[in-house]
């Protein structure tokens, strides 16, 4: 059992929980304090000491101090302390409810993921199922970490192994004593077929390919266009003089005029009808006139494709090829290499008669009209070229001789199957490799390896099967359980399907929610928003009813519970005045079972009403008083006269008002008074004095600022006794008449009155 809280320092609020008095706990123990005081780390605390888990201790190290967290506590075998990283002993006979419990293990949230599904299915499995559970997990990590050496072994041997040969057939290789001398005889066999090979496959010479000019050359040059008149070509000339103009540089822009003129002119609107200039324009940039210049720019695409820079490139791609060829062929066949010779010279002959032929041709585009002859530079191309020509043929005819050669040695070498031969050293080298010293070794680790793993395998699916057994027997007690905690909270659902599965390797709990008689999945985090689940079903107290029920029902099979401290910390959330009953009912029941109950609360009442179903000479209540700049502090707490004037029914009263509008619109005023006045003195002791009323406490903080624990409530305070105040001057309330007062009004004072003493129902 738990005897007291010697000290906790520089954890969350608490820089010295110390303050003096009896702060000794009993069996029944009951924790007030508002939220933010203290009573989450005092459950972390706890956590870490059952789980021997210093980083829920370490995570709330109080900030901005320096020194390391320090805790004492008193049990029945003696004091265990923590020393800023670690506890002095273990104390696992705990069972804390609580938001970590909930987020752990039933919703994060508002929904229920992996983590939830993962942690749900141990609560359900109990202790001996944890320990199969934990038994199958350790097994796996086993595995996983065989796995894991298995693999980094067969990437060192396959280092070692040659392409085509898998790992496992590498390993089973049987080892051969005389393989060096086998290798020998196999690598002098394959030289013979390689090379057999090689000849097969090689291409033979290739011909010398030289192009010519097109058909119709120096016709197109010397072509004129005969129906046209000296007189028209004259009077264009002189007309296109007297604009800077010559015909050649100025035909197209008149082609372009005459395809778009009908009876008026293109480019100045006015009538051309009997024009001789127009009718010359006519004459001269005929049909046959555009023909021609067709014909002149498409000549000139034509050459410049067979004898420009594309030509000469593929000419010295060939000269590549063939001295490659050359150089191969002649290992194995009597070459004339020097008929062979490349006739590098074509490309210059190439070049030349291009630039003479493309020169003629852009003269003729210059003066399509004009008859263009050959000139010298052209027939001078034109006759290097055709010398170069007879080179080519002469190379060509030795290239036919040499590939005549080239056949015979193909067809000389035979049918050798190379592939079959390579294959065959390639296994004696992955034989030779296999046995060496440094890879058999790596070989015998791996088959090692993995009889270890099958042995770790075989034993985990041992385990899972007494796990799956255990599982089975449990699972559906469980869920009648849960079900009957939810039927006994008034809950107007029930869960079903409870199952698991092994997601990820690691068992996963899964179940529906059963509402209306309708079965729902509980989803995810990924699930749409339009799809019904957990997260868009259950109100923030149906899922505070769900996660009580949980956790009672795991504390129902528990068979060490006589021996347990069990924690509640706010168990009663965002519900209502039956569920609020049927928690205390149970936490009462819980504690005649176990060793101790401890009941954190911000809500006194909600305290008091179990311990008055406790015995007196068994109980014992603190509160986590704020200081300020001090932090919270541990002290005894007189539950009763806290509570008083500030019952349980008064606040019943309030949230049956604000529930349905029941009760005298003046009493509600009364209790509204009385319970914040009772809540403040009792969460801020150090700050009012006994009989402070409600406009003495909203004086204190106005004038003490924000200094003041209590400002932030300042402004809801201050507006709740103004209104207030009008019906309680000279504490006389029948003085007050009830319909002068507004019900709506009423209502919305009475919800913010309840916010502040935190009972505002969900």
């Amino acid at each position: 059992m738990l005897k007291k809280i010697i000290y906790i320092k520089n954890v969350g609020r608490f820089r010295n929980s110390q303050i003096g008095g009896d702060t000794s706990l009993a069996k029944y123990s009951f924790i007030f304090g508002a939220n933010g005081f203290g009573k989450t780390t005092i459950c972390s605390i706890l956590r870490s000491l059952k789980t021997t888990d210093a980083g829920y201790v370490l995570g709330r190290k109080t900030l901005g101090v320096s020194e390391a967290p320090s805790i004492d506590l008193l049990t029945s075998n003696g004091n265990i302390r923590f020393n800023g990283s670690a506890w002095s002993v273990a104390y696992s006979n705990l069972a804390i409810f609580d938001g970590i419990f909930i987020s752990q293990n039933v919703h994060s949230g508002d929904v229920v993921d992996i983590d939830q599904k993962r942690n749900l299915y141990r609560v359900i499995i109990g202790e001996a199922g944890v320990s199969l559970a934990e038994q199958e997990l350790k097994l796996a990590g086993e595995g996983r970490a065989k796995t894991t050496e298995i693999s980094n072994t067969a990437k060192a041997i396959q280092t070692h192994l040659l392409s085509g040969i898998k790992l496992e057939s590498f390993i089973a290789l049987p080892k051969i004593d005389d393989m060096d001398e086998q290798i020998a005889v196999q690598e002098s066999r394959l030289t013979a077929i390689r090379e057999a090979t090689t000849i097969k496959t090689r291409p033979s010479l290739a011909r010398l390919e030289l192009p010519a000019l097109p058909d119709g050359f120096t016709a197109l040059l010397a072509k004129t266009i005969g129906d046209i008149t000296k007189d028209a070509e004259h009077q264009i000339n002189v007309h296109l003089a007297a604009h800077g103009m010559t015909l050649s540089n100025g035909a197209n822009w008149i082609v372009q005029g005459i395809d778009h003129s009908s009876e008026s002119c293109p480019f100045c609107g006015q009538a051309v009808d009997g024009l001789s200039l127009i009718t010359a324009y006519q004459t001269v940039f005929s049909d046959s006139y555009k023909a021609l210049r067709g014909a002149i720019t498409a000549m000139k695409v034509t050459i410049d494709h067979a004898f420009g820079d594309t030509a000469l490139a593929r000419l010295d791609t060939l000269a590549e090829q063939h001295k490659g060829g050359i150089e191969f062929w002649s290992k194995y066949c009597q070459l004339d290499t020097a008929a062979l010779d490349y006739p590098a010279s074509i490309a210059s002959a190439i070049k030349s008669l291009n630039e003479a032929s493309l020169a003629l041709i852009e003269r003729k585009i210059r003066e399509p009209l004009e008859a263009i002859l050959v000139d010298d530079v052209f027939m001078k191309a034109m006759g290097g070229y055709e010398v170069e020509k007879e080179k080519v043929d002469a190379f060509n005819q030795a290239v036919h001789q040499a590939n005549a050669l080239i056949t015979a040695k193909k067809t000389e070498v035979g049918t050798a199957d190379f592939s079959a031969a390579n294959a065959e050293l390639a296994r004696m080298k992955a034989v030779k490799t296999r046995h060496s010293v440094s890879v058999a070794k790596l070989c015998d680790d791996y088959s090692r390896l993995i009889l270890q793993k099958t042995g770790i395998e075989n034993q985990k699916m041992r385990v899972r099967q007494q796990l799956e057994l255990h599982t089975r027997g449990v699972v559906k007690p469980y869920q009648q359980r849960i079900n009957d905690f939810l039927d006994a909270f008034n809950a107007g659902f029930r869960i079903a399907e409870t199952k698991h599965t092994y997601a990820g390797g690691i068992a996963t709990s899964s179940y529906q929610l059963i509402i209306n008689q309708t079965a729902i999945d509980i989803g995810g985090g990924n699930t749409p928003h339009h799809i019904p689940s957990f997260k868009n079903t259950l109100s923030a107290g149906d899922r505070s009813t769900l996660a009580l029920a949980f956790f009672l029902a795991h504390l129902k099979r528990d068979g060490s519970l006589a021996n347990k401290i069990v924690v509640f910390d706010d168990p009663f959330n965002s519900q209502d005045a039956f569920r609020r009953r049927q928690t205390i009912h149970e936490i009462v029941k819980i504690a005649g079972k176990c060793v101790q109950v401890l009941v954190l609360s911000h809500d006194a009442a909600f305290l008091k009403l179990i311990w008055e179903k406790c015995p007196a000479s068994e109980r014992a209540a603190l509160t986590l008083a704020d200081h300020g700049q001090f932090g919270s502090k541990i002290a005894a707490f007189n539950l009763e006269k806290a509570c008083q004037g500030r019952t349980a029914t008064d606040i019943d009263d309030l949230q049956a008002f604000v529930t349905n509008g029941a009760g005298k619109h003046i009493d509600i005023i009364r209790k509204m008074r009385t319970v914040l006045e009772t809540y403040m003195l009792t969460t801020y002791p150090l700050y009012f004095d006994e009989g402070d009323w409600l406009g003495e406490v909203v004086r204190k903080i106005r004038e003490s600022g924000s200094a003041h624990s209590a400002a932030p409530l300042y402004d809801e305070l201050n507006q709740i006794n103004d209104y207030t105040a009008q019906y309680h001057h000279g504490e006389n309330f029948t003085d007050a008449t009830p319909d002068q007062i507004d019900p709506i009004e009423l209502g919305g004072f009475s919800r913010r009155t309840l916010r502040i003493v935190n009972a505002l129902q969900a």
